[in-house]
């Protein structure tokens, strides 16, 4: 392999890993939720892209999205992830802890529960939310399956008005 296309490749691939040791726990990204209610406390490490932020430019840190957004939630024991919906698919993988997901359709609703390495892809527009009913911390792996989705849509008309006054 000749150094000019070993330095390509090397040049194509900066940027593009983002480590764990360099990832910082922010409380702050759902704010708004918390201040609302402090159940709602979690923390979130960007991966790639901004998820459904109001600014796609503020990656805190995180690789920019091309095809889809990856971040991790901490999310302590008894907090919960507020009922909302995405315009596209959202997976949730656990990578440490369970979580209860519900999902709500036409008034109905049905729980799935989620243990170590499980996962769940929830249809776009599906109201959901997610508890962590368990005795430790619930380390989720979220993905949206866009690089710059647009905002949660939640069903709470609180948290909708929170949010607009965010950005």
């Amino acid at each position: 392999m000749d150094t000019i296309t070993a330095s390509t490749l090397s040049d194509k691939l900066a940027g593009r890993v983002a480590r764990f040791a360099d990832r910082r726990e922010d409380w702050t990204v759902f704010g708004f939720e918390t201040a609302l209610d402090p159940k709602f406390a979690r923390a979130q490490r960007r991966y790639l892209g901004a998820s459904g932020s109001v600014d796609h430019s503020d990656l805190r840190g995180s690789i920019p999205a091309t095809a889809f957004t990856m971040s991790i939630q901490s999310m302590p024991p008894g907090n919960q992830i507020p009922m909302h919906c995405h315009e596209t698919e959202e997976i949730f993988f656990i990578l440490d802890g369970a979580a209860r997901v519900r999902c709500w359709e036409n008034g109905d609703h049905h729980d799935i529960t989620l243990g170590r390495w499980d996962l769940v892809a929830l249809p776009p527009f599906l109201q959901h939310e997610v508890f962590n009913e368990g005795d430790g911390i619930c380390h989720l792996q979220t993905l949206l399956a866009k690089p710059q989705p647009l905002r949660p849509q939640y069903n709470d008309a609180r948290l909708l008005e929170l949010q607009g006054a965010v950005g």
